[in-house]
């Protein structure tokens, strides 16, 4: 495996005979012939400012995908965690104070740390929002603990399970603290979704995939951006030229379209178990498909961005 890796790109990670992602273009959608530097199947979470977080046996950095020397050093992370765990940055990592967020995805646990902090470790903080009913019942039980399962950073504060009647937001000071918004104007939507959270510019937004009536297949995409002085959500007719690229679990992240060479005001979904990714236009929700030639099977996609300060 050699060169410079080209990005944006998709990495699907797979058990093959390889312990690497397998990496793909997204203008030829095929494999390509190089891998980010220490990044394994397990080991790394990529963050939607191109920092990708990489934890071996004894360190733990934020990792510039095409620069091998381009490292952050962190505080070791003392435990293994999931690999489908979320990682969001508070701001630019190169500026102290920056928090690093690691979101469970099954259990209602966050790890974090703060760069150049007088605490140079990682905090454990299992968190406490709530509950939601359990369909079918689990050992007679008809509710468990609400996880956080969409987030992103903006303007310094996390803010988390964005919906079309609420918002939780997330504030470290230091300690982690929790609280919630109100939207004054619910969206009126009935059925299912897949909700990914996006900050852009400063600007918060909401990219939902609505289910079809037989939750088998995606019926529209919509985007709406948060007006935070009326606590409302509102239809975002475009997104400034920019694109939103989306990936379970929770990874929502925004790049010029000029200079990665994407469609304008489009938002890309990966579906690494069907082996295609999605381009959906904001305006009218209009969608194309292209395959990746050749993929190996795998559940996990994840964008491999470009680094954003």
């Amino acid at each position: 495996m050699g060169g410079r890796v080209p990005l944006p790109c998709i990495a699907l990670k797979h058990g093959a005979d390889s312990d690497k992602p397998a990496l793909f273009s997204i203008s030829e959608k095929t494999a390509i012939d190089a891998e980010i530097p220490g990044m394994t199947n397990s080991n790394a979470w990529p963050t939607p400012r191109g920092w990708i977080l990489i934890r071996d046996d004894t360190t733990t950095v934020l990792q510039n995908p095409q620069d091998p020397d381009g490292k952050i050093q962190l505080p070791h992370l003392p435990e293994v965690v999931h690999s489908r765990c979320a990682c969001v940055l508070s701001g630019k990592p190169t500026i102290p104070g920056c928090v690093v967020l690691l979101v469970e995805p099954e259990d209602t646990i966050i790890w974090y740390c703060h760069i150049g902090g007088e605490d140079e470790e990682w905090a454990r903080h299992d968190y406490d929002i709530g509950t939601q009913p359990l369909l079918p019942l689990v050992d007679g039980k008809g509710h468990e603990k609400a996880p956080i399962t969409s987030i992103a950073a903006c303007q310094g504060k996390f803010y988390f399970n964005g919906r079309f009647n609420s918002i939780r937001v997330l504030e470290f000071t230091p300690e982690p603290t929790f609280s919630f918004i109100a939207i004054t104007e619910p969206l009126d939507f009935w059925g299912a979704a897949s909700v990914f959270l996006v900050e852009s510019e400063g600007e918060l937004y909401m990219v939902s995939q609505l289910f079809d009536y037989n939750l088998e297949g995606i019926c529209d995409v919509t985007v709406h951006k948060m007006d935070f002085s009326k606590h409302q959500w509102c239809t975002a007719e475009d997104i400034g030229g920019r694109t939103f690229l989306i990936a379970p679990c929770y990874f929502g992240a925004s790049r010029s379209a000029d200079e990665c060479g994407l469609e304008k005001d489009c938002v890309y979904a990966i579906f690494a178990r069907y082996k295609y990714f999605e381009v959906s236009k904001v305006e009218d929700g209009e969608t194309k498909e292209y395959d990746l030639i050749e993929a190996p099977n795998s559940d996990i996609g994840m964008w491999i961005l470009p680094i954003d300060g």
